[in-house]
């Protein structure tokens, strides 16, 4: 058995220009947690297929399929002393199918879904610097350059409490005490890369067998007139509190009950988002300060028809600036079915509002991508009949335009889908996982990569360079474009 390239098989099948709209991608669920610090090269794992790799209109790598791989390094941070930051990278190279039969395949890592954690270019995952948080503002980055700097960095190290310090002149106990309160009120975020089973990837696939097996893909089913007519009454927008056209817009319709809706989406992995209050918006601020999840976190007002959602889900991972999330309105009664309607966007990170001064998201673009996300976990559940899909009325014409303006992409189309009964396959354990080593080791690696992270970025001088180095960049693709 012999893998190609996928892109000479594209070729082949003249479906280049295809792929490169459509990228053969799909993604996986991991089956066994993997850890930058207990997970060394060699160990093998697995992972489930929750969207299918389809190409050309064919099925190759079907939903429920399992991918076999195994981890080609893992560097963890230890005490700090070697690396700042974790790094893990993983080989796929098998997928099984029901039936039990095995292929050879390739595959990179493109994305982990709604982590703190990056991707590179060679499919490696990098973890955080985790010094290099909000926190850092508290850590003498604004110190002036001067002939005292280095002199005077070792004070830097209490952060604020460094400048508290030296003006009331409280001496070395209070010094100490700032320094204890500060990490006792700022967590230090976890630096090593922790991927509990359940965390979600996405792949490119870069090869497959020649001989691999392959079914067609059926198309969708139609809507239906009646229902299709009566769903392009239905408006797509949504709005602000104060009335102006939000970045969202209705792009999903389910129909069966308020339970078959609830169990649904609990089966496919969402929980519903807590209400804006005092606690969650300060459980908000500390998750952000500790670069931590909060997947019940509150989301913000919007409006269907002057209603405020009648539910919230989202599902997140490891990180409070990332997360999926759907509000849903109920719509009415369609010929005795229930019929809800959802907006369904990604947010893909997170800023300070300085009017406001709360933290605020901001959204993925492209939320046809969210739309197919909701469509596949539902599906994966077992949790849909079936799903369709409606183009776009006038009324979604006029909604996307408005959304456009907010620099949305959408096709426009509505996912329509029938509810089912299911009880789901989601991992039922969702609580985080213990950082490693003891109290006194990790207070140890605190002090050492803070200190690290103090001498080497927190400075001006380091900010200037960031700074040329960031428009001499600009520059030369602003030349580039020109050519």
């Amino acid at each position: 058995m012999r893998k190609i390239a996928l892109l000479g098989l594209l070729s082949a099948s003249g479906m280049i220009a295809s792929a490169a709209k459509n990228p053969p991608t799909f993604h996986i669920r991991l089956d066994v947690p993997l850890t930058s610090y207990d997970s060394p090269a060699g160990t093998a794992f697995t992972a489930t297929v929750i969207s299918p790799l389809e190409i050309g209109g064919q099925s190759i790598i079907p939903q429920g399929s399992l991918i076999h791989g195994t981890v080609i390094r893992a560097s963890a941070v230890g005490l700090g002393l070697v690396h700042e930051r974790a790094m893990l990278e993983l080989a796929f190279h098998e997928y099984e199918l029901a039936e039990g039969h095995r292929y050879p395949f390739g595959a990179r890592l493109e994305f982990v879904e709604n982590a703190r954690e990056q991707v590179d270019s060679r499919g490696r995952i990098k973890g955080v610097l985790a010094a290099s948080n909000p926190q850092g503002l508290l850590r003498g980055i604004w110190y002036r350059p001067s002939d005292d700097f280095f002199s005077r960095s070792a004070i830097g190290l209490t952060g604020l409490g460094g400048a508290l310090w030296s003006h009331f002149s409280l001496g070395p106990v209070g010094a100490a005490g700032m320094l204890a309160a500060r990490y006792i009120a700022f967590p230090l975020p976890e630096p090593e890369i922790q991927l509990p089973s359940g965390t979600e990837m996405r792949l490119l696939a870069t090869s497959i067998p020649e001989d691999a097996p392959s079914t067609p893909v059926l198309p969708n089913p139609s809507v239906g007139e009646s229902l299709a007519a009566w769903l392009q009454t239905q408006s797509r927008a949504v709005t602000r509190p104060d009335g102006t056209p939000a970045a969202d817009v209705v792009n999903l319709a389910f129909i069966g009950n308020a339970e078959e809706l609830q169990n649904a989406f609990t089966a496919a992995g969402w929980v519903a988002a807590e209400p804006r209050t005092l606690h969650s918006l300060s459980t908000t601020y500390r998750a952000y300060n500790s670069m931590r999840g909060y997947s019940t976190a509150p989301v913000s007002t919007l409006l269907y028809q002057q209603a405020e959602p009648m539910v919230v889900f989202q599902k997140s991972f490891n990180t409070i600036a990332k997360r999926h999330h759907i509000r849903i309105w109920r719509a009415g009664l369609f010929e005795g079915n229930e019929v809800w309607v959802g907006a369904a966007t990604q947010d893909a990170g997170v800023g300070f509002q300085r009017r406001s001064r709360t933290i605020t998201h901001k959204i993925d673009p492209q939320t046809d991508r969210e739309r197919r996300k909701v469509v596949m976990d539902l599906s994966f559940a077992a949790c849909s009949q079936r799903v369709s899909f409606l183009d776009r009325s006038p009324d979604a014409e006029a909604a996307a335009e408005a959304a456009q303006d907010t620099w949305i992409q959408t096709d426009g189309r509505l996912a329509v889908i029938w509810l089912q009964q299911c009880a789901g396959n989601y991992p039922d354990d969702d609580s985080p996982m213990q950082s490693p080593g003891s109290k006194t080791k990790r207070m140890a690696r605190r002090f050492i990569l803070e200190t690290r992270q103090y001498f080497l970025r927190d400075n001006m001088y380091y900010w200037v360079y960031r700074a040329t180095r960031l428009g001499l960049t600009t520059t030369f693709r602003g030349t580039s474009n020109a050519e």
